[in-house]
Order: structure tokens, then C-alpha cells, then sequence
């Protein structure tokens, strides 16, 4: 068993996501078009935060056995209190490279206890309350979610893309 609360504590080096043109690869047009999309629903895009932590040990390989998955890549993502990542869908630069090699799964992890305001959206569905360990499997790679505080402590998620 994966001891998530040693590996959130360990967590450092995270990179910060925000709305920001000048950080983003706006030369793949669906920046753009996410951009533009947020922007004409009047979207605050100052709510938009969040880190991705890329180094916390030797646990992908694990958890793609688990779930009987060749992994691609993996991430654990951090929403702070009072903000989110927006509803979106996540851009994959390597899309193309990865799709040569099969249909792309994915899977996402609650790693942090479950607190009041944290809530998670996949598609048309709301995950609050859950607890460490559970374990969604997407639909598609590609869905719309978002990620959200509305509470007092950090919200973690371990996410892997796989075949």
C-alpha cells in the first residue's frame, strides 16, 4: 500500500499553472482556443492555480501494475485553498507520439483525506468526500474536468496516462 501522506509531505520542485499567455505554448492553437473560450464566458481567470509535482519517487510503476496499464506519464497535482484549475481539458503537446503507441488511458488517484470544499468534476459528474485511494478511471483522456478549493487545506490528485 502506497503511503500517500509521506509522499505529499516529501513533494517540492512543483511547477505552478496559471493563465498565462507568456508561460504557455500558445503556438498549439488550442491554447488559444481554451483561452479565448474562458475569456468570452467572462471566466475569472485569476482563480486559475495550481502545481504539478513531477518527482515524488518510485510509485508509478506500481500503481500502472495496479492497474494493469503501460504508463506514458504521471503527475500529482496540488489545488490550494481558493483556487482551481478551471474546466478544461488537458492539452498533450506529444498526443500524436503517444497515440502511435494505442488508445491512451487514463486515471486519476484522491491521494490527500477528503475535506470539506474539495470537489473534483469529470465530465458531468462531482466527486467530494472521497477517500484515499479511490480510483477513477476516465471515459477519455480528453474529458472536461476541473479542480476545485473551496477549502482550508491543500487537495492532491495523482493522475496517469497509460495504455
Amino acid at each position: 500500500m502506497i503511503n500517500w501522506g509521506s509522499i505529499i509531505s516529501n513533494l517540492k520542485d512543483g511547477s505552478v499553472v496559471t493563465v498565462d499567455p507568456a508561460r504557455w505554448r500558445m503556438s498549439n492553437p488550442e491554447y488559444n482556443e481554451m483561452l479565448n473560450l474562458w475569456k468570452s464566458k467572462n471566466f475569472n481567470t485569476d482563480s486559475v492555480k495550481w502545481t504539478n509535482y513531477y518527482d515524488y519517487g518510485n510509485i508509478e510503476s506500481t500503481i500502472a501494475d495496479n492497474l494493469e496499464i503501460k504508463p506514458i506519464r504521471s503527475w500529482i497535482s496540488c489545488v490550494e485553498p481558493g483556487y482551481m484549475t478551471g474546466y478544461h481539458y488537458d492539452i498533450e503537446d506529444r498526443e500524436k507520439e503517444y497515440l502511435e503507441h494505442g488508445t491512451i488511458k487514463r486515471y486519476s488517484i484522491f491521494i490527500s483525506e477528503p475535506d470539506v470544499g474539495h470537489l473534483f468534476i469529470l465530465g458531468k459528474d462531482y466527486y467530494f468526500n472521497k477517500s484515499v485511494g479511490t480510483t477513477l478511471k476516465w471515459n477519455n483522456y480528453r474529458e472536461w474536468h476541473n479542480g476545485i478549493n473551496g477549502g482550508l487545506s491543500n487537495k492532491y490528485m495523482f493522475h496517469i496516462l497509460g495504455y
